[in-house]
This record gives C-alpha cells, sequence and structure tokens, in this order.
C-alpha cells in the first residue's frame, strides 16, 4: 500500500511545501519500491551540517538533486544558486557558455537550445522558479542554500547577497580552495585575490567610486567568468591581462574609459559592456578572433568603433548594439573617415544575430542583408 509510505515521505520533507512539491514531482507514477528506497535515503541523516536548513529538509533536496538526470542538470542547477532573485537567462547563458558546462554544443544558438531545455526541466522538477517574464529565472531560498553547501563540497562557494566589507570573507586557507565566488553588494575589496582554483567571479556594488586594486587579479589565473557590476573601471588593473583562460567578461553599468587591455584575452569568447558610458572601442578588440558574442547595448555614449575592427572577429554569431548611437561610416571610404562602416559585418560569415541602431539608410550597403 503507497499511502502510509507517501505519508511517511511526506514528513520527512519538515512540513515545507517546496520540500514537498520537490520530491513529489520525481515520485509521480513511481512505483511502490521507488518510494520505499526514497523513504530509507531520506531516514538517514545528512553528512553536512548547514545552519538554516532542517536536516529532514537538507535531505529532500539533496535527494532530488542526486537523481537529476545528468551532470549538465547538476551543474546549471548550481550555477543558477549564484544568482540573484528573478535574474536573467541571457546572462545564465554567458556564464554557462563561459564555464562550457554544456557538451556537444559548438554555436551560441546550440547552446542556448541546450541551457533552455534543461532549465526547462529544473522547473518541472520545481528546482527552479518561473521569474516575473519568461526571459528571468528564480530559486527558493532554501533550495538556494542547499545547492550553494552541495556545490562546496568539492571547492569552496563563497556567496553574499548583502553589502558586507571584507570581515565576513573567508580566511586565507579557505580562499585558497574557492572554486566561485559572488558578492553582489561589496563596500570594499582586498589588494590581492589569493584564488588560484576560481573559475567563476561575479560582483557588483553600489558604490560609484569602487575600484578594484592593480594586483586584484595577479592570483586568479583559472578564471573563466568574470562578472563585474557598477563598478569603476575608468581603467582596467593591469592584473586582469594575466586572465589568459578567461572565456567570458561582462561588465554591466560599469564606468570604462581605456579598455585596450582586453586584447590580451586571447580566448574570449564573451565580451559584454552594456549600459557603459564608454566612448570608443579600442583597436585592440580586433586581437579577440574567438569571439562569439559582443555586447554593446545601451552604450550611450559609444560614438566610435575604429575601422577593420569588427572585420576581424572572424568567429562572431552575435553582435548587440541596441540603443547605442554608433556614427557608422559610408562603404569604400575606411581610410579618410574615423568610423567602422557596416560593409565590415558582411566579412562576418559566422554571424547569425545582429541589432544595431542605424540613423542614416543611406550608408546600408545594397546587398547588406
Amino acid at each position: 500500500d503507497l499511502l502510509p509510505i507517501a505519508t511517511e515521505v511526506a514528513k520527512k520533507c519538515g512540513g515545507l511545501p517546496i520540500a514537498i512539491r520537490t520530491l513529489s514531482t520525481f515520485l509521480r507514477n513511481e512505483p511502490l519500491f521507488v518510494w520505499e528506497d526514497a523513504l530509507r535515503q531520506l531516514s538517514k541523516p545528512s553528512s553536512s551540517n548547514f545552519q538554516g536548513v532542517p536536516a529532514t529538509v537538507y535531505s529532500t533536496i539533496e535527494w532530488s538533486y542526486d537523481r537529476l538526470q545528468s551532470e549538465e542538470h547538476k551543474q546549471t542547477f548550481l550555477l543558477c544558486s549564484l544568482m540573484g532573485h528573478n535574474d536573467s537567462l541571457g546572462l545564465l547563458l554567458l556564464f554557462a557558455m563561459g564555464l562550457g558546462l554544456f557538451h556537444g554544443v559548438s554555436t551560441i544558438k546550440e547552446t542556448r537550445d541546450k541551457l533552455l531545455t534543461v532549465v526547462r526541466q529544473l522547473k518541472a522538477s520545481c528546482l527552479l522558479l518561473d521569474g516575473n517574464t519568461n526571459m528571468k529565472i528564480d530559486m527558493h531560498d532554501l533550495i538556494s542554500d542547499v545547492a550553494l553547501s552541495i556545490a562546496s563540497k568539492d571547492n569552496p562557494v563563497f556567496v553574499i547577497r548583502r553589502k558586507h566589507d571584507l570581515s565576513d570573507w573567508p580566511d586565507d586557507e579557505t580562499m585558497k580552495e574557492c572554486g566561485k565566488i559572488s558578492c553582489l553588494g561589496i563596500s570594499e575589496l582586498p589588494d590581492l585575490l589569493k584564488c588560484p582554483k576560481l573559475t567563476f567571479l561575479g560582483m557588483g556594488s553600489k558604490k560609484p567610486s569602487m575600484k578594484i586594486p592593480t594586483n586584484f587579479f595577479k592570483e586568479t589565473k583559472n578564471l573563466k567568468v568574470l562578472f563585474l557590476s557598477g563598478m569603476n573601471l575608468s581603467s582596467l588593473p593591469s592584473s586582469i591581462s594575466l586572465l589568459g583562460n578567461l572565456r567570458a567578461l561582462v561588465l554591466s553599468d560599469c564606468v570604462l574609459e581605456d579598455i585596450a587591455l582586453i586584447g590580451e584575452l586571447k580566448n574570449l569568447e564573451i565580451l559584454g559592456i552594456a549600459g557603459s558610458d564608454i566612448e570608443m572601442l579600442p583597436e585592440e578588440l580586433g586581437q579577440l578572433t574567438k569571439l562569439k558574442r559582443l555586447d554593446l547595448r545601451s552604450c550611450s555614449k559609444l560614438k566610435r568603433i575604429p575601422p577593420g575592427i569588427l572585420c576581424k572577429l572572424s568567429r562572431l554569431e552575435e553582435l548587440s548594439m541596441g540603443d547605442s548611437s554608433v556614427e557608422w561610416g559610408a562603404e569604400g571610404h575606411s581610410s579618410l573617415q574615423s568610423n567602422s562602416s557596416l560593409a565590415e559585418l558582411k566579412a562576418l560569415s559566422c554571424l547569425t544575430a545582429l541589432e544595431i541602431h542605424i540613423s542614416n539608410a543611406k550608408i546600408i550597403p545594397k546587398d547588406f542583408s
């Protein structure tokens, strides 16, 4: 008889609706022996002691995590726990690409399709929630806490979503083993981040004067994803040039002036500077020959893209420049003008998505499509 077993399983959820819903999703339509096995697993005390999450609830969510259908599902779920509430699927895509979560995909579209499929299945499992639009995702706080605890079993994960100072940071030994850091309310930074195993770093500040120390990235050479929001990067710290493994760099709503150092990041596939006040793209951008996505949306002060840069980005698949004010040059006058022409985009054979603002239709090449 299933009912007594189901009743005991429900009790293991500690009366928490989100835990009951998550568990019932996995056990729906399963035979009695699966329910009995689940009850045995949930009756074992959790090996983790995570403050703020009852042991029974932890075990329930951990059990659901263990039964996700692939490692890709598990890693996507854990990555979502690093993000904020009602966060962007587009941002999750960039993070997933930077970390190389999905195998057997080679283009942004293929990766996006894979991610949307995995996210859909995580939502069906009640481990992820809908955001307030179809391009947003959310996660219950308790599920997020358990996910972070699970993620920390291999390498410590450091997450703070409130305003904090350096006294809240882990000790040096923990930081040396740290694999991922997400701090969305920083007010100060150490001079040097000693995290040789770090692959993901996300930092946000509401302090306009917040700057990154010159040597900050000197011991984070394994970094693959760097996300910075609301920071003063009028000149990039010189140590950023040491991030040879970096695949995704997103500088959102930052003060930007001289970003020539990005030319040293030869493995970069994703570059986003949306919402920044940058006025001119550097010549060095043309050195990023592995770049697949360039996001320049809402760069209202961006006026100049030197000729000969965009055409060098031979692997570029997506170029987003909505709400930017570049004055495109006319075709055939590149040696005389200071701005790139739309004709350069014709050389980008991999380009599948283009979003640009054109103030003068006469500059559109006749064979441009």
